[in-house]
């Protein structure tokens, strides 16, 4: 055997795909000191196992390689869908009651081996184990590891013992962390693997190096490195076919302190760690109640608990209620490791966070739900009630996007928890300071949006809309139990100032030779003009169209949230031109496209590539509307589709894992990258809101009508637009640092609200002044009646 020198250089590194067919870590989210290792799994590889939080990622993949010693190398893991293939490949949920997972690989050829592996997080120390059976004569077995320490594939440095595999992470003295601190500190880890029977050869080297390069070609161990720098790689030969891996980590680059972590977890049987991870989430799932729907069903019931644990593995349990996104790199097999820019869906946004709280409480986690709320306040809102688009786990800004209904939706969740548990404005962790701070800001800005739901475009979306006039409706029934009446008749009378507005801002009533059935909701409009025929052009590469003609189910949150009625007449038109334009049969039942010529998904130039920001991706179908369609189903006296036959759809998109995706292959017929009809693709996997969407149609179709309705929503418009309010004729100028209003008002109550201050008079000859900065909008409300009923009238203008 030759012993080499150290290498040193570096190949290009990406992160893998995105579609995951297991996610795991300990239910140990109340425990003071909890486990801090996540992992999750493709077909035939471990990938980015992440230690010490959830969103450190530090293992690009983890597999196996099988030689014969006469030149036959194969891998377990996959590296590209698009080159032929040699072995078959499973990643299986095993029961119901727990995140727990088999892989298996055998050949499709002419060999005859089978590689079989179990998971488990350990609850008591910072290591994954791997249970490792492979039956096969004449041939040996080496594991691989590909670092990505601190979720850098390029700055590590790798040794190879007798006894065990090493890294620790070399963070350079010029680099950017990015996000990787923990109270004001890098986050550098160390790792080390050790198997419970040994190695009979080790390796370090660098990715596509000699050593490695031979190994994976021809099986040969000819050679070794006993140390490599930069992306490395490590490789052992086992010494038991029959055997346990730990992969164990550390914080401050120790390896060697990783390594202890491994060992003292070998020290433990396997089954008998397996069962003490087992029970964790056995534990939490008899605390969730379980909806009717399901029962009597195996697999809805199966999927129904998985939907639950992964929403609550997804969880970060350093702060919690802090849930990300998705465990994954969307189409991550294409997206940049070596210093990366771009970490995926591993962060918070409140609008992901919203839609897993709507599952928490519908399923009685009160906690959970209350934890979410408290996080969005805590960590997320600034001093101006701004919320941005996504942060870190501590509520450090990512993307600062304006997304008005994530502004929005922490109201809907504040009052909810207080009308359904009693968890009121005394108890929690936010005070009624929180609710007004964003409630005034969606007052002083919206409806008007600089990205809706879909994060791409700005203007007057439906869906932003129902958001916000939700939020304003719950604000002002917190704003009433808290004292504060004035903020009350304003959040009301901009939210029926809106409601009445719906259609001039969102439906078109000239429609287009392509959509015929008018007045009907339109996606999005640049200035509030549905029947100006402005063309739009997709951020993301879709294509230049008439606004009138990109539809999208953004509408359905009107009916949903509670401020039209299902048989709307502009809604049924809207969904029949929905319907029409962006559904597609798949062979599980109906799904649909974000929006007519979306581009966020797998190429179109080359079907089924990784999607890349080149303008080349076609969006392909998202499997949670699928569950919003069937929430709104129920409300129907003729509905189109079974809710019960769409939940069963929706969990039909789950993979074997049972991790249901971000989105699904949209055609029939083959393709270069084996996606199947009706089955997930690269992008993420599993997504918090497809599952958070599965448990909540599940309790919907219990209740018989959706879970998320805000009652106080629905009361308040009841299937009906606001009747007039009283007369209100006031004139609005500026004046030094205040804004004066002047005129008359019928009403029993005047407000005047600015962000700055909220001024409240009795009704009659009106001359109010509020402070107000250079170009504030001031909003002027009239209101007849008591509250929560009072009938009202608006004015407002920037000054």
């Amino acid at each position: 055997m030759t012993q080499r020198e150290v290498p040193t250089a570096t190949a290009d590194a990406t992160w893998t795909v995105g579609e995951k067919y297991g996610f795991g870590t300990v239910c140990d989210h109340d425990d003071v000191d909890p486990s801090r290792v996540w992992y999750t799994l493709t077909e035939g590889a471990v990938t980015e196992v992440r230690f010490p939080r959830i969103d450190v990622m530090n293992v690009r993949e983890l597999d196996f390689l099988i030689t014969d010693g006469e030149g036959y190398a194969v891998r377990t893991f996959r590296e590209r869908r698009d080159l032929p293939d040699t072995v078959e490949r499973s990643a299986e949920a095993v029961g119901e009651d727990a995140l727990l997972f088999r892989q298996t690989a055998r050949p499709t050829d002419d060999h005859d081996w089978t590689l079989t592996v179990d998971h488990a997080t350990h609850p008591g120390e910072d290591a994954l184990l791997l249970d490792v059976d492979f039956e096969g004569e004449g041939y040996d077995l080496h594991v691989v590891v590909d670092p990505a320490l601190s979720a850098h594939a390029d700055h590590d440095v790798a040794r190879a013992r007798g006894d065990a595999l090493l890294a620790a992470h070399d963070r350079p003295a010029d680099a950017d962390p990015v996000f990787l601190y923990e109270n004001g500190d890098p986050i550098d880890v160390g790792m080390a693997l050790s198997s419970a029977d040994g190695f009979d050869w080790t390796t370090a080297d660098v990715r596509e190096g000699d050593v490695e390069t031979a190994l994976l070609e021809t099986g040969s161990t000819d050679a070794r490195h006993a140390k490599a720098r930069g992306n490395v790689v490590l490789a052992g030969t086992l010494s038991s076919h029959d055997t346990t891996l730990a992969l164990g980590f550390a914080e401050d680059s120790d390896d060697e302190a990783a390594l202890v972590a491994a060992d003292a977890a070998l020290d433990d049987a396997f089954e008998d760690v397996r069962a003490a991870y087992a029970d964790s989430w056995a534990a939490y799932l008899d605390e969730v109640a379980v909806p009717d729907s399901v029962v009597g069903d195996d697999d809805l019931l199966a999927q129904y608990k998985t939907a639950v644990m992964v929403m609550k593995a997804a969880d970060s349990k350093q702060f919690p209620g802090a849930g990300i996104a998705s465990p994954s790199v969307p189409w991550g097999d294409a997206v940049d490791a070596n210093d990366p820019i771009d970490y995926g869906y591993n962060y918070v946004w409140p609008r992901d966070l919203y839609q897993a709280y709507t599952a928490f409480d519908a399923m009685g986690d009160v906690q959970s739900a209350i934890d979410a709320t408290e996080y969005v306040y805590a960590y997320q809102q600034d001093d101006d009630g701004f919320f941005p688009q996504n942060t870190f786990l501590d509520g450090r800004t990512r993307w600062g996007g304006e997304q008005m209904d994530e502004i929005a939706f922490p109201q809907v969740m504040a009052q909810q928890l207080k009308a359904r548990h009693g968890y009121g404005l005394d108890e929690a962790g936010y005070g009624y300071e929180n609710v007004r701070r964003s409630s005034d800001y969606v007052v002083a800005t919206g409806p008007h949006t600089q990205q809706e739901r879909w994060e791409e475009e700005p203007g007057y979306s439906p869906s932003t809309t129902a958001a916000e006039i939700a939020g304003l409706v719950c604000a002002a029934d917190l704003a009433l139990d808290a004292g504060e009446s004035a903020d009350a008749i304003a959040y009301l009378g901009v939210a029926d100032h809106w409601v009445d507005r719906l259609e001039d801002w969102h439906a078109t009533t000239t429609g287009t030779e392509k959509h015929t059935n008018t007045p009907y909701y339109v996606r999005i409009t640049d200035e509030g003009n549905p029947d100006d025929g402005e063309l739009r052009t997709h951020n993301n590469g879709g294509g230049t169209l008439d606004e009138r003609n990109i539809m999208d189910g953004g509408f359905l949150e009107l009916v949903r949230l509670g401020v039209l009625p299902a048989d709307d007449e502009t809604v049924r038109n809207t969904v029949t031109e929905y319907d029409g334009d962006i559904m597609v049969e798949t062979p599980h039942g109906p799904a649909w496209y974000r929006y007519t010529g979306d581009g966020y998904g797998e190429k179109r130039v080359q079907p089924g590539a990784p999607w890349m920001p080149d303008e080349t991706g076609k969006g392909r179908l998202w499997p949670f509307f699928t569950g919003e369609r069937g929430e709104y189903e129920l409300l129907l006296d003729d509905p189109t589709f079974d809710p019960e036959g769409l939940l069963e759809t929706l969990g039909a998109f789950a993979n074997d894992g049972r991790m249901l995706p971000e989105q699904v292959w949209d055609e029939a017929g083959e393709n270069d990258f084996d996606w199947a009809f009706g089955s997930g693709t690269s992008s993420a996997t599993p997504l918090s809101w497809t599952n958070a969407q599965f448990v909540r149609l599940a309790w919907s179709i219990d209740a018989g009508e959706p879970v998320e309705t805000p009652a106080v929503v629905r009361e308040r418009y009841g299937g009906s637009t606001p009747t007039d309010g009283p007369n209100l004729d006031v004139t609005i100028d500026r004046e030094g640092d205040s804004a004066r209003v002047t005129g008359h008002t019928d009403g029993d109550d005047l407000v005047v609200k600015t962000q700055t201050e909220t001024v409240h008079v009795s009704g009659g000859d009106v001359d109010v002044t509020a402070a107000a900065e250079a170009d504030a909008r001031v909003t002027v409300v009239a209101a007849s009646g008591s509250l929560p009923a009072a009938e009202t009238t608006i004015a407002y203008e920037r000054v």
